[in-house]
């Protein structure tokens, strides 16, 4: 299954992969399953990277595949408390590079337009 067709979602308790075309369930984890804690009302954030689905909720993160909701792992975050996980990662991936480096290029280009035009005209004052 490729995971670009998809959208993770991440609500009361479970997490489910939606077909962006149809908007069916291809599948879906009730995640009470790896986490003791009551998710009726748990926030959490979800984060998709490769094939790996990241998820912290209630002071706990896991790891599940994308492909099937398969758990791969789970980490309790001791000593960390049970609130908000906030997720982010530094690896950007060569497609994500690829328009970081467009997008430099081009405002290094437009700096460069901006500045030939501010000298043309003070040189013809």
């Amino acid at each position: 299954m490729r995971t670009d067709n998809k959208l993770f979602i991440l609500s009361n308790g479970r997490v489910a992969a939606i077909d962006k075309k149809t908007g069916e369930i291809s599948w879906e984890v009730k995640l009470k399953e790896y986490i003791k804690t009551s998710l009726s009302y748990a926030v959490g954030q979800i984060f998709l990277e490769d094939d790996k689905l990241y998820i912290g909720v209630s002071g706990i993160l896991l790891c599940l595949s994308a492909k099937d909701g398969s758990f791969r792992w789970k980490n309790e975050l001791k000593g960390w408390g049970y609130s908000f996980i906030s997720i982010a990662n530094a690896n950007t991936g060569a497609a994500a590079q690829d328009q970081i480096n467009a997008a430099a290029t081009s405002a290094a280009a437009a700096a460069v337009a901006v500045a030939a035009t501010t000298a043309a005209t003070t040189a013809s004052s």
